[in-house]
């Protein structure tokens, strides 16, 4: 593990001597515990705290990255990395050593209520007892999807069984169960979380109004990817953000984009991402590789959501998807979506023909279908720009987390005197 330089342990230490007194100016304390220090979470918790209901702090159970982005936003909250070891690529989190005294900062602090990223760590499950043990209220924060559970497999029917018979304890731990879309809700009723403790609170996605999309703004970020623009010129946009991975079954969309012939027909398609498939995609695509399909790598956020604005539509054929933050991401921008019937967001927001598509996740037959119907009219799909813009204000403007965790906070633990 690399030592952390001097400036960055007399930080660690101010914040752990923080966590061990009571917050200031009598608010509630709330200490969210999340995997890596990714933007979305960061800038969820310094908009939390922004709206002076209580003080929210992070902790992470991964060290902290080499260009974290805590050292790059103009507001910081408080964080602390409790996590041991360089982080391995691929390695489960599950298997992610902790710091010596995590438990011991975690039991010495002075908080009233816990928020938990997931499950996947044993320290997670001992933050759950402890929870308990010391009546402090405690949820989990997930984006869970019911619908990897079935897959009509046998050993998908024992892991459910088995489920059901690991999470019952845990499920009677915790006081409400935090879920990114209805697929969520699904998943932690089935295991047997009460309907009154579940509810749909979201990832933080802030889209500050929709897109009209420009053809001189689309080919200068197309350049900014590496494209050449020349050749783009005239063409309509598809586009997709995501890790080059089976679960994405970016697979099928080269199928159905060779089946319709919609290189021919004006279409490009982007895809903004890397992952271990990407030779074997680039293969897959052929011909039409840098020649209507451009793989163009790792993209920085603002220039993904660009992207995502000015397209005609946002494909993520994911044959499986915990949530899809791109899919609200594009909808706010106001672009349609077309998104698997295994995509979390997509399932939420995607009302076909009025904002998206959807098709049968794994079916390219049903994909290509879907694709038709989107290119088929490119008029009809910028009609559908201001319903997309409707539906991503209405779902944010309930489930954001900067509505429904301030309730949560006061629900459980307002009125609660601090031992």
């Amino acid at each position: 593990m690399n030592q952390p330089t001097p400036a960055a342990a007399a930080a660690e230490l101010a914040v752990i001597n923080h966590l061990r007194q009571p917050p200031p100016h009598g608010k509630k304390r709330v200490i969210w515990f999340h995997n890596q220090a990714d933007h979305y979470f960061v800038n969820m918790l310094d908009a939390l705290n922004q709206t002076g209901t209580a003080e929210y702090i992070g902790i992470f159970f991964s060290p902290p990255p080499g260009a974290s982005v805590l050292t790059k936003l103009p507001e910081r909250s408080h964080y602390l990395f409790i996590g041991a070891g360089e982080v391995q690529q691929g390695t489960a989190w599950a298997d992610r050593a902790m710091r010596p005294d995590a438990k011991e900062i975690i039991a010495g602090a002075k908080f009233d209520m816990a928020i938990v990223g997931g499950y996947d760590y044993r320290i997670k499950r001992w933050l759950f007892n402890h929870g308990r043990a010391q009546q402090i209220p405690t949820a989990i924060w997930t984006d869970s999807n019911l619908h990897a559970e079935f897959d009509g497999t046998l050993k998908k029917a024992a892991k459910r069984i088995a489920k059901r018979i690991l999470l019952r304890k845990m499920v009677g731990q915790l006081d409400r169960f935090l879920c990114a879309n209805g697929s969520g809700v699904e998943y932690w009723k089935y295991y047997g979380a009460p309907a009154q403790k579940t509810l749909i609170c979201t990832c933080l996605s802030e889209v500050a109004a929709a897109v009209t999309p420009d053809e001189s703004l689309q080919i200068a970020l197309l350049a900014k990817c590496g494209i050449d623009t020349e050749p783009a010129r005239g063409r309509r946009l598809l586009f997709t953000a995501a890790r080059l991975v089976p679960a994405k079954g970016l697979h099928l969309m080269i199928a159905a984009y060779r089946q319709l012939g919609l290189a021919q027909k004006g279409w490009m398609w982007v895809i903004a991402g890397t992952g271990p498939l990407e030779a074997e995609l680039r293969q897959q695509a052929g011909d039409l590789n840098g020649a209507g399909i451009y793989f163009v790598g790792v993209q920085p956020h603002d220039v993904v959501k660009a992207l995502s604005g000015q397209a005609a539509a946002f494909v993520l054929p994911s044959v499986y998807e915990p949530h899809g933050i791109v899919v609200a991401e594009a909808m706010g921008a106001g672009t349609p979506v077309i998104g698997s019937d295994a995509g979390g967001a997509a399932l939420d927001l995607v009302e076909p023909g009025v904002t998206g598509w959807l098709f049968k996740n794994g079916e390219v037959e049903d994909l290509t279908r879907a694709v038709r119907e989107a290119t088929a009219n490119p008029a009809q799909l910028a009609a559908m720009r201001p319903a997309c813009r409707r539906k991503y204000e209405q779902w944010y403007g309930q489930y954001s987390p900067l509505v429904q965790v301030p309730k949560i906070v006061a629900e459980l633990v307002e009125n609660k005197p601090r031992g």
